[in-house]
């Protein structure tokens, strides 16, 4: 007989002469409460006990996904609906890759061109480079010489002491001229007196110029002077610059343009990689056997940002439950202990598996109770287990411990008494007492260890009280626990105390009671 058939009788005795006491009662009611006692008889027999603790939670599968495309273009096939069975590899969707393809074209050239700057600054400057940039610093040099040289002049003709200097060597110069004429024209040598000529009209013209620059305005001269300067200053640059230049490609790249081009070879390579997963990820794959559950996409949209487009889960592996165990049950969980499941939509079937994780810290819930996850394995090909489907709703009983073919009493058999632990046991008609030492306590029924012995008659005694108000008997004390019977009963004029039943907790958080024998 296991604890269930137990549990059932006693609970039949017990209603059955609760039943009796309240007819008398009803009755006989008078103004006082009376109170009726009720005695039923248990046979001490052998069998299994376990001690569980609940919780609950929903099936899942060993895996689910989420998929979604990347980059932005046009859906053109949509090829499942939610309920296909998938393989892995099948293509689930698509959209136009025309677009993705330009940019995969574009970011490929800017990254060709990033490397190449890189290259050409490691790689350092060639001998020609170097040989044409000293021809322009020779060439900036020579024009900065001419336009200084220029510059000094204009300066000259601007100062008017220097003009007359001019002027005066050049009237000198032709009174010596017209002198050294004069002399030849003496002689009869022709050539002579040509050259002196020649030479008279060439200082008589430079005297003409002298003479026109100091009868020029202040404004020329000057405007000549700033002419002068402002192409000299540009020559000093282009000289600087080409200078600069030589230097740089002699000395190689700074450490700082080398990082900069680096960068950017590392910003276009990221841009590149982009582009290629924006092409890979416009198709999506199944990536394992299984399930679609939902399509949210349609040929033609848009998809928004990285939204879902399709959801499956895996129709292989074992499925899992995901659970919260109340922190006062949690030490007596342990990975590998077994679990039996039953399911809200599947009335009568009790699937079993195993605790696999269990959370080494907890988590506070907003009630201020601490929970801490564990997960539970369905053991695969069992009976009805093919009928589960992600999302059903769960309860699990986790056995914590438990004990095969052992002498057991229900819980309301039992009486504390100084320490000890007492048993009514019925010997010929007569009651007497039994100390007997206990084990494991399922919640309903308790293991004993000594003290009593298969075959044995163990008596549980039931107080039943009315009143004149009341239309039906009460029990005091009533059932504790799953089988368990209430406490504050009188035996022999003492008082014997025995609480029975599990721990009130807030609903959604674990429950440690015993299971079925």
């Amino acid at each position: 007989m296991n604890k269930v058939t137990k549990n059932v009788l006693i609970i039949c005795g017990c209603v059955v002469v609760i039943g009796a006491g309240g007819t008398y009662f009803v009755q006989k009611s008078s103004a006082k409460p009376k109170t009726e006692t009720a005695t039923i008889t248990y046979e001490v027999k052998k069998g299994d006990l376990s001690k569980t603790v609940t919780s609950s939670g929903n099936v899942e599968a060993s895996n689910s996904v989420n998929l979604s495309f990347s980059g932005k273009s046009k859906v053109t096939k949509v090829n499942v609906n939610a309920g296909d069975k998938v393989q892995k590899g099948q293509l689930l969707a698509e959209m136009d890759a025309t677009a993705l393809q330009n940019a995969l074209l574009s970011a490929q050239a800017n990254y060709d061109s990033a490397n190449a700057k890189l290259k050409s600054l490691q790689d350092g400057t060639d001998s020609d480079t170097i040989a044409d940039q000293k021809y322009q610093v020779s060439k900036a040099k020579s024009d900065l010489d001419s336009a200084e040289t220029d510059l000094a002049n204009a300066k000259k003709l601007a100062n008017p002491t220097y003009v007359q200097q001019q002027i005066d060597k050049a009237k000198a110069a032709v009174v010596n001229a017209q002198t050294k004429l004069d002399q030849t024209k003496q002689g009869t040598d022709q050539s002579q007196i040509l050259f002196a000529q020649v030479a008279l009209e060439s200082a008589q013209n430079a005297y003409k110029q002298a003479a026109s620059r100091q009868s020029g305005s202040q404004d020329s001269t000057q405007s000549s002077v700033t002419s002068a300067q402002s192409k000299a200053d540009n020559a000093k640059r282009t000289y600087d610059q080409a200078v600069t230049q030589l230097n740089k490609l002699q000395k190689g790249p700074e450490a700082s343009e080398l990082a900069m081009a680096k960068a950017s070879v590392a910003q276009a390579q990221a841009s590149l990689s982009d582009a290629k997963a924006n092409i890979q990820g416009a198709k999506i794959y199944a990536p394992f056997n299984g399930m679609v559950s939902a399509v949210n996409i349609k040929a033609g949209e848009y998809p928004a940002g990285d939204s879902t487009a399709v959801s499956m889960f895996s129709t292989e592996g074992n499925y899992k439950i995901s659970a919260s165990i109340d922190d006062t049950d949690i030490t007596d969980v342990k990975v590998g202990q077994e679990v039996n499941i039953t399911f809200d939509a599947m009335t009568g079937v009790t699937l079993k598996g195993k605790v696999t994780t269990k959370a080494v810290l907890g988590e506070i819930q907003s009630s201020g109770l601490v929970t801490f996850p564990v997960t539970v394995e369905i053991t695969p090909g069992q009976d009805q287990a093919d009928k589960l489907i992600p999302g059903l709703s769960a309860t699990l009983a986790i056995i914590t411990d438990g004990k095969k073919d052992v002498l057991s009493v229900p819980d309301a058999a039992i009486k504390s008494f100084g320490g000890r632990k007492i048993v009514m046991v019925d010997h010929n008609g007569t009651t007497e007492q039994k100390e007997i030492t206990t084990g494991l306590d399922d919640g309903a029924s308790t293991e004993v260890v000594s003290g009593l012995t298969e075959g044995d008659k163990v008596s549980i005694t039931m107080t039943t009280s009315a009143n004149k108000s009341s239309s039906s008997s009460m029990m005091q004390g009533g059932f504790g626990g799953i089988g368990g019977f209430g406490s504050g009963q009188m035996q022999g004029g003492r008082e014997f105390n025995r609480s029975g039943g599990t721990t009130n907790r807030p609903s959604g958080t674990s429950t440690s009671n015993g299971g079925g024998r």
